[in-house]
């Protein structure tokens, strides 16, 4: 976190004065608005998205007798409050709508078709034609949108609002983890250094469902570096094949 009133320092464990390497704001990244870790930061976020879906879902399973917790997909409305509705499904939909309206953003902005309308449900128009995403329409929904929206992240850090994007979808990511945490903890990875910064700084994050990708970070602030499935696989394979030279050699 960049906290605002941070002095520049802090105390390590030997109880030394030393330069702060979290919360300090930090330079952006070479035609960029975000720095190396907030880049990281916010494309790990956004992968993590659809295995997140899934596993609110699961948790809202007990309460429903659908996947997606409609029965009618072209719904223009949550139901009312005498119905049954859990709050996983809540969150699902904050998260969904969240995203349709950044990608929204990233399409107009940059040029480019929006993702397509049937993976949102919205509410009807108002007097001025305006309409707001309420939720998918379908548990893969979210996914699809950030298969739309992950080639655009790039360009996306170059946009002077990166930084709103990455607060709201960190935010309300961190919030939906809170309260409905993950089984499977991260695991620190102890062999294999990160390619970006040669740190043994990288951490497994697994996924929640079945068929979820692995994603891998590096925790060094100065760094923040995401790597999907196939770039950990790589960069895995490569690490145990430098170790085997190096025992051959010797």
């Amino acid at each position: 976190m960049h906290a605002p009133d941070c002095d520049g320092t802090s105390t390590d464990r030997a109880g030394q004065v030393v330069e702060c390497r979290g919360c300090l704001p930090r330079p952006a990244e070479d035609g960029a608005c975000l720095c190396s870790w907030c880049v990281g930061r916010l494309t790990s976020t956004v992968a993590g998205l659809p295995a997140l879906v899934d596993h609110l879902l699961l948790m809202a399973e007990p309460s429903v007798s659908s996947p997606s917790g409609h029965t009618d997909t072209g719904s223009s409305a949550r139901p009312g409050e005498g119905m049954l509705y859990p709050a996983p499904l809540v969150a699902v939909d904050d998260l969904h709508a969240m995203l349709t309206t950044w990608c929204g953003e990233v399409a107009s902005e940059r040029g480019v078709p929006a993702p397509p309308a049937g993976l949102t449900r919205w509410t009807a128009p108002d007097a001025d034609g305006e309409a707001e995403p309420i939720g998918p329409t379908t548990p893969g929904a979210t996914a699809l949108l950030v298969e739309w929206l992950a080639p655009h992240l790039e360009w996306v850090t170059a946009q002077p609002w990166a930084g709103d994007m990455l607060s709201d979808l960190a935010t309300a990511t961190a919030r939906a983890l809170a309260r409905w945490p993950m089984a499977e903890p991260e695991r620190r990875v102890t062999d294999v250094r990160c390619p970006h910064c040669g740190c043994l700084s990288l951490v497994v994050i697994p996924p929640s469902t079945a068929g979820a990708s692995v994603t891998v970070r590096c925790t060094l602030p100065a760094c923040g570096r995401a790597l999907g499935e196939e770039d950990w696989q790589h960069t895995r394979a490569t690490a145990l094949a430098r170790a085997q030279a190096v025992g051959a050699a010797s």
